[in-house]
This record gives structure tokens, C-alpha cells and sequence, in this order.
């Protein structure tokens, strides 16, 4: 039950960076074809967000939000085979960019081949410098899952933390709080994870990720006996997150930590 926390951390980050901030910076149009598409999500209707997704997106450039959203909901969902399809289908069109090499990075982590993910990620960076703030948040959650080379992610985090602003920084405390953790550094953890949850707006499309900090949060209270802090936090992140589909493990634990005693 521990690590779901853990599981959750990198795709929402990926969700959050890149369908997240570009649907701020995406033509009005697209802000509202994805506002529907979050919408038919929150009422349950996800076949139909998928099919409306489909319909509207460019399959020639997954740097189109719509298609963004439909590759992150299939990572997200776990669908990768999917994910995967609708990216090659882009390259294969001729989309040789940065964000298609970040998109086949997701991917290859979510299957679990690691080095393929972290070669992506390189790759991605080289493609397109703007990107790389980002894709050293991702590669540091990386070897944090991995419990690899933990020295080399914080130097990366420190490196992304200078090159993002605002709300941008979100990601990058939530992978120090992850790796916090992992050091046992709990109180530090903790603080990291509340500054990524603060730094996050209130929006549907970040929505996961300012609960799911929240949740990391209550779960370094656990592990710091600290029973009321645990309690409080895992219940404020189960009423941002709702019943957003997608979300049961998370859900789960939330309401677990809210409703048990902490213990080491």
C-alpha cells in the first residue's frame, strides 16, 4: 500500500507538465475542447471523452493538447500499448520532436524498461533544450523509482528547480519529497511535498497532482507518528481529488491513512 504513492508520482508528473501547462499556453479553442473533454471525465462519461479526444485531436503532432491528453489518460490508465500507438503513429507522420521522445520515455517507464526510459529522456533533451528543466524532473523521478543513483537525481532536481518558475517548481518539490522519503527524511519530505501541493492552482487538470502531494504529505505524517497532520491531510486530498475516475488506489490509501492510527 505504501508505494502507490510512489506509483502515482510519476505519471501525475508527467500529466501535470506536459498536458497541464500546455493547456494554459494552448489556443483558446483547444482550452475549451479539453475543458469538454475534462468535463465528460468528471461525469463518468470517460468512453465518450476518449472518443471526443479522438475525433478533434491532430494525429500528426502529439504537441496538439488533445493528443497530449489522450496518451497521458492512457499511461495513466495503464492502456500503454495505447499510449504507444498514437505517439508512433505521430512519428511515423514525421513528428521527430522532443515532446514525441518525452511521450516514448512515459511509456517506457510505465513498462518498466528503464533504460530505454532514461535513453528517451536524454534524447528528449537534446531534441529540444526547452524541455530540459522538465525531462530532469523525469529522469530524476526515474532513478528515485528506481532507487538508483539517488546523489545523481537530487543534483538534477537542484539543476531543475533554477531553470522552472511558479507553479512549474511543483513537480520538482514533489520528486525531492519522493526522494526524501526514500532517505527516510521525513520532516523534509513532508515539507517538500506541501510546497508542491501549494504551488499547484486549483484546477481540474491539476487536480491529481495537488491531491496526490497532499497524500505523500499525510503519508510522511504517518511515518512522523504524527496522527491529526496525517489525518487532516489525507482528508483534504480525498475532497480535491472527488471521484475522478482513475483514482481508486489512491483513494484507497487516502482513506486508509484518514482513517487509522499513524504507525512507523
Amino acid at each position: 500500500m505504501e508505494n502507490i504513492l510512489f506509483i502515482v508520482a510519476g505519471v501525475c508528473l508527467a500529466l501535470v507538465i506536459f498536458l497541464g501547462y500546455r493547456f494554459l499556453k494552448s489556443p483558446v479553442w483547444k482550452h475549451r475542447q479539453l475543458q469538454k473533454a475534462a468535463k465528460m471525465a468528471a461525469e463518468g462519461n470517460v468512453q465518450g471523452m476518449i472518443d471526443y479526444l479522438e475525433i478533434n485531436r491532430n494525429k500528426k503532432s502529439v504537441a496538439c493538447p488533445l493528443t497530449n491528453a489522450l496518451v497521458f489518460y492512457f499511461i495513466r490508465s495503464g492502456e500503454t500499448e495505447k499510449a504507444e500507438k498514437i505517439v508512433l503513429e505521430a512519428m511515423n507522420a514525421g513528428d521527430k520532436s522532443g515532446t514525441a521522445l518525452a511521450q516514448m520515455a512515459y511509456i517506457a517507464q510505465q513498462k518498466g524498461q528503464n533504460e530505454d526510459a532514461e535513453k528517451y529522456y536524454r534524447e528528449a533533451m537534446a531534441a529540444d533544450p526547452k524541455l530540459e528543466g522538465t525531462m530532469k524532473v523525469n529522469l530524476a523521478g526515474l532513478l528515485i523509482n528506481m532507487d538508483e543513483r539517488l546523489d545523481e537525481a537530487e543534483a538534477l532536481l537542484e539543476e531543475a528547480l533554477e531553470q522552472r518558475e511558479g507553479a512549474g517548481k511543483s513537480g520538482v518539490y514533489l520528486n525531492l519529497a519522493m526522494l526524501h522519503m526514500k532517505r527516510k527524511e521525513f520532516s523534509r519530505a513532508r515539507a517538500s511535498a506541501m510546497t508542491s501541493a501549494e504551488l499547484l492552482p486549483d484546477t481540474p487538470i491539476t487536480r491529481m497532482g495537488k491531491a496526490q502531494a497532499f497524500g505523500l504529505a499525510a503519508r510522511c505524517s504517518v511515518k512522523l507518528l504524527d496522527t491529526g497532520e496525517a489525518k487532516r491531510l489525507a482528508g483534504k486530498a480525498l475532497k480535491i481529488l472527488d471521484n475522478q475516475p482513475g483514482t481508486e488506489k489512491l483513494r484507497d490509501e487516502l482513506t486508509a491513512i484518514a482513517g487509522k492510527k499513524a504507525q512507523n
